[in-house]
């Protein structure tokens, strides 16, 4: 794979991008595609996180996440930009070696396929209960007699009757009809008008919601609270728990690189990624805040993660329960195509022309060495010069220590793992495209985007609920891939820094405390079940 150096202006192309040889999305779909990845379940979450932590400390720990997470997606993109590196795996890789690029994937999948997780327990917990209140009002207003009038067909009414009142199976059905047929795309450049869709979507629902706070409908929205003190100045034991909801909200590193190539290629520089994640950030920030207070302040402390489980069932809290749905469907395949590349990059290791290379460049050495030392490779001699001097009677062997012969094994072993290695990178090609080597060949792409995906939604529709989801998969995973490892990379590539020390700290103290209490609501919400 070729790399052309950043120019000045931050101009990085990648050869083998997929988004080199097509023509990219501009500067207004990028927005929207990467607002579409920030704003997920992590905001429908956020009035519980509000109501078990307290009103003032919620609100700015919403802003100071938003705004930290800012920083460490620049901070990636100009380490990406000034080393040459395409992508986040790349970077841990040049920083740290293998280890650092084991922890950028293993970061990277683990938050993804969380968000993927919690995406589809929206769906489960909302689009079967809104399609049900949404029939029940219309037999209600006299509108259709029957399932029979409202679908037109006779015989499809005892089917929809029993899909509609099995969140499980109805939630593998949108799944297979509307998820994976999406998922099977190979990027998100084509995703640019849906994301408008959903962001637009998302944009609804804030309105709902306030809307619903000042109409009140049959008094049932607005509920009393305490004092000033109890509603927005206390800090409740709650806060260390919802930690990991605070950071889900806005962390979306694992999607930062596809985001930046999606971009048309002459708009990939510095100056433009920071114009996306300036505006992204404010509306996912703007949208999130928005409904964590109305929520909070209708409810109070008695909000939910899942917002719209403690409305009351009106026709406009089901429409905005569905319009959650659509985002969250439309959302999906941002998280979905990271966790497809990481497995592509993980099990497809291929890049076989550069194995190809880096063997034909051994093969070369071995050679000119072979002249230097009388046709004997420098492997090959101890063995090889073994058996001459039996031949010969002589019988000389050249070991002089243990440490010798145990040098010669693991060189013998190296080699062996070599030959293996190329056997495989060889079979490898053949399910790589030839320009793109993060993109299967059609039978094999279909095959794991299928199996990915039945993994992931059977997952989901056995998870608890929503605020354990988040809580668990924002410290334990979101803390790592947007604060530590920046930070981390930032030290080894550029140098010390007082930024990325505060954002190492923060992530550190956020991930630590986090993720245990985490832990322990998750284990008590289980023994519950």
């Amino acid at each position: 794979m070729t790399r052309s150096p950043p120019t000045e202006q931050g101009l990085f192309v990648n050869s083998s991008d997929p988004a080199v040889h097509h023509e990219g999305s501009s500067l207004i779909g990028t927005i929207f595609n990467f607002t579409n990845c920030i704003v997920g379940a992590g905001m429908i979450g956020l009035g519980g996180a509000v109501a078990v932590s307290g009103g003032l400390i919620s609100v700015v720990t919403i802003a100071f996440f938003a705004v930290l997470t800012k920083i460490s997606l620049d901070l990636v993109i100009e380490l990406s930009v000034q080393t040459g590196h395409s992508s986040y795996e790349e970077l841990g890789k040049a920083a740290f070696g293998r280890m650092g690029r084991f922890m950028v994937v293993s970061a990277k999948f683990c938050y993804s396929a969380g968000c993927l997780i919690a995406y589809i327990v929206v769906i489960k917990d909302n689009l079967g209960s809104a399609i049900r209140a949404l029939i029940k009002h219309h037999f209600s207003a006299g509108l259709f007699t029957s399932t029979d009038a409202l679908l037109g067909v006779g015989s499809l009414s005892g089917f929809f009757h029993w899909l509609v009142h099995s969140d499980f199976w109805l939630t593998w059905m949108v799944s297979t009809l509307v998820i994976l047929p999406l998922c099977l795309l190979r990027d998100m450049t084509p995703l640019s008008n849906l994301s408008m869709l959903s962001v637009i979507c998302s944009i609804t629902i804030v309105g709902i919601v306030m809307s619903l706070y000042f109409t009140n409908p049959n008094q049932e929205i607005r509920h009393s609270g305490g004092s000033l003190y109890d509603n927005w100045l206390q800090v409740r034991w709650g806060y260390l728990e919802s930690l990991g909801t605070f950071v889900f909200t806005f962390v979306s590193q694992h999607t930062v690189h596809l985001t930046f190539r999606s971009l048309k290629p002459e708009l990939r520089t510095v100056s433009n990624w920071k114009k996306v994640s300036s505006v992204a950030l404010f509306l996912a920030a703007s949208v999130s805040l928005l409904v964590a207070v109305f929520v909070y302040i209708s409810f109070w402390q008695e909000a939910e993660s899942d917002i719209f489980a403690i409305y009351p069932s009106i026709p406009v809290t089901n429409m905005a329960r569905l319009l959650l749905c659509i985002t969250m469907l439309l959302t999906f395949p941002l998280p979905f195509f990271t966790c497809r590349e990481l497995l592509i990059l993980t099990f497809f290791p291929a890049n076989l022309c550069a194995l190809s290379e880096v063997i034909s460049e051994r093969d070369d050495e071995s050679v000119e060495q072979a002249t230097d030392h009388d046709g004997l490779s420098s492997l090959q001699e101890p063995l090889l010069g073994e058996r001459r001097d039996v031949e010969n009677n002589t019988s000389i062997v050249s070991l002089s220590s243990a440490s010798d012969e145990a040098v010669g094994i693991s060189e013998s072993l190296m080699d062996i793992s070599s030959v293996l290695s190329a056997h495989a990178a060889y079979v490898i090609n053949e399910c790589l495209l030839p320009d793109n080597d993060r993109q299967l060949k059609l039978p094999y792409h279909v095959a794991l985007t299928c199996k990915l995906w039945f993994v992931v939604t059977g997952f989901a529709v056995a998870a608890p609920n929503l605020g354990d989801v988040l809580n668990l998969v924002g410290c334990a995973s979101g803390t790592i891939i947007a604060f530590i490892l920046p930070a981390c990379l930032s030290f080894r590539l550029k140098g010390f820094s007082l930024m990325a020390l505060m954002i190492l700290v923060v992530g550190g103290i956020v991930g630590v405390f986090g993720t245990f209490f985490s832990v322990k609501r998750l284990y008590i919400d289980i023994s519950r079940l």
